[in-house]
């Protein structure tokens, strides 16, 4: 039984799902165990979800999920968590005990895990999967975390990265199509405009994609997608335990700013005061029913923490109604934080050329979208009822699975067909000495893609030429970031100033490759692969 595997590497949680054809022809998919060790006995358990967490003991072994995580409060100097925000950031860097973690490097720890549960599971060695990732992610982000996979030995041409929101939207759809007609909730029988809003651990995601559904055949053609912001779950934990913090100041008639200072301190308060937040909105949730239109605002957590600062015990209570005016600023459109949910709503739906009331459906997915509050806050800026009838904390895993299969088992001329069309989310650009940056790649453009320019830039001496690849909003973007800075050296001698011609591809993946040769000379040729240090010339 071969399994088609899709795994959702988040920032707080992977989850993995599997799909596969059960012996008497049967479609499958199922959310799969991930066995990691619990705690410092050594103990193993098994949960559908792994958390992102890295724990290095004091002999230097690395532990991996639910036990990293309980160590976030008693050894926060030894674990590293929500590094997936710094994914494709090659100059961050965490060091534990002399030795050096890379965001990538932790992601590829993950991913090993998970490899090794999955083959576990199945009894069959597994090389190839669909990873989703944010739908913000640029080339770098996307490029590390194909690297990560890699170090946990996936082989690179059996990997597909596919959006998140894109994954969630294919179980959808997959589970409607399950449903007896008389009982459907959704026509996709003729086009129609789903925004999907993904608000996860650590970041917010917000696609909107042309979906329908021909026959067996799905079309999901994404229009636009909101820029890479970094707020999530681990944001609204924040807000929730700066309250927590302030309580506690005003209790013991202690200086806030005392507190601030002590940095070891308050890596530990603010360790252990975000799983007591965390706890707290999964007991809101838990209580809250999603079918009703009022919340039970009197809910109240309560616990008590020994020697949280100083030797003195915290005996601390928040009801939800005090928790959810702490997290206001993060759904309200001016919120004083300087972001929230509601700006990329209005940025992609700009991007799209469309009002609110162009919009058919509005999708949440995301753990942060099962608290009820966060809910409604999309809701009524759209002013329409969500779909979120779906676990949001399985459907980007299960929707990654289900591509898997049908990327696997279905051809072109057959039906049964899952047709993605992403798009780029930034503008690339190439960088002109003395001049302005020269677009190569429009925001929004559908992948694949390729275009070639002919005289775009000239070279600079005698044996090569320097490229920067650029990406952002537009050319006098102050934010503009560089993606990659190289030198392009030719095999033969060139004259200064004469024209380059560069031919631009992004494939599937969204992934950025270049080549570049002598305009009138293609035997002074060289490819440029992105994701490796060393150039290789084509000659």
């Amino acid at each position: 039984m071969k399994p088609y595997i899709g795994i959702d590497l988040g920032t707080t949680n992977t989850v993995v799902a599997g799909a596969n054809l059960t012996e008497n022809g049967k479609f499958e998919i199922d959310i799969l165990d991930m066995e990691q060790i619990s705690d410092n006995a050594g103990r193993l358990t098994s949960k559908k979800t792994l958390p992102s967490c890295l724990y290095v003991d004091d002999f230097g072994k690395e532990y991996l999920g639910e036990l990293a995580k309980k160590m976030k409060t008693l050894r926060y100097d030894r674990v590293i968590y929500n590094s997936k925000n710094y994914i494709g950031n090659r100059n961050h860097v965490w060091q534990i005990g002399g030795k050096k973690y890379t965001p990538e490097d932790v992601a590829g720890k993950i991913l090993t895990v998970v490899k090794k549960n999955v083959e576990r599971i199945y009894n069959t060695a597994v090389d190839g999967a669909v990873i989703t990732v944010p739908a913000s992610f640029n080339h770098d982000q996307i490029e590390s975390t194909k690297n990560a996979a890699k170090l946990a030995g996936f082989i690179e041409d059996k990997l597909i990265f596919i959006s998140e929101p894109t994954a969630a939207l294919l179980e959808l759809i997959y589970e409607e199509k399950l449903i007896e007609q008389s009982q459907k909730k959704y026509d996709f029988s003729t086009p129609k405009k789903v925004l999907v809003f993904d608000l996860g651990g650590g970041t917010c995601d917000v696609s909107i994609m042309n979906v329908e559904i021909l026959d067996d055949d799905y079309k999901v053609e994404e229009l636009a997608i909101s820029p890479h912001i970094q707020l999530g779950g681990v944001d609204f934990d924040i807000c929730g335990v700066l309250y927590l913090l302030h309580k506690y100041s005003i209790l013991n008639n202690i200086d806030y700013n005392l507190i601030s200072s002590d940095v070891d301190a308050k890596r530990y308060i603010f360790s252990i005061l975000s799983l007591e937040i965390e706890k707290a909105k999964m007991m809101f949730s838990s209580e809250t029913s999603s079918l009703i239109d009022k919340d039970n605002e009197d809910i109240v957590y309560k616990n008590s923490i020994e020697n949280f600062y100083n030797g003195k015990t915290f005996d601390f209570e928040i009801s939800k109604k005090e928790y959810d005016e702490c997290i206001k600023p993060l759904l309200t459109k001016g919120g004083n934080l300087g972001f929230n949910i509601i700006d990329p709503i209005i940025d992609t739906l700009n991007k799209a050329n469309l009002n609110k009331e162009d919009i058919d459906e509005v999708f949440l997915v995301g753990g942060m979208t099962a608290y009820s509050t966060v809910r409604r806050a999309v809701e009524s800026f759209f002013e329409k009822k969500s779909i979120n009838y779906l676990d949001p904390m399985y459907s980007v895993a299960k929707g990654a699975a289900l591509y898997n299969y049908y990327s696997a088992n279905r051809k072109r001329n057959e039906k049964g067909k899952i047709i993605i069309y992403p798009v780029v989310a930034e503008n690339i650009y190439l960088d002109v000495k003395n001049d302005l940056p020269v677009l190569l790649v429009s925001q929004g453009t559908k992948a694949p893609y390729e275009r070639v320019y002919d005289n775009i830039v000239k070279v600079d001496n005698a044996t090569g030429i320097k490229l920067d690849i650029l990406s952002g909003k537009s050319i006098y973007d102050p934010k503009m970031k560089r993606l990659k800075s190289m030198q392009l050296t030719f095999t033969d001698i060139i004259k200064p100033g004469t024209p380059i011609s560069i031919k631009v591809t992004f494939d599937k993946n969204r992934i950025l490759h270049l080549e570049a040769w002598v305009t009138g000379n293609d035997k002074q040729r060289i490819d440029v692969t992105f994701d490796k240090e060393v150039l290789y010339d084509g000659c």
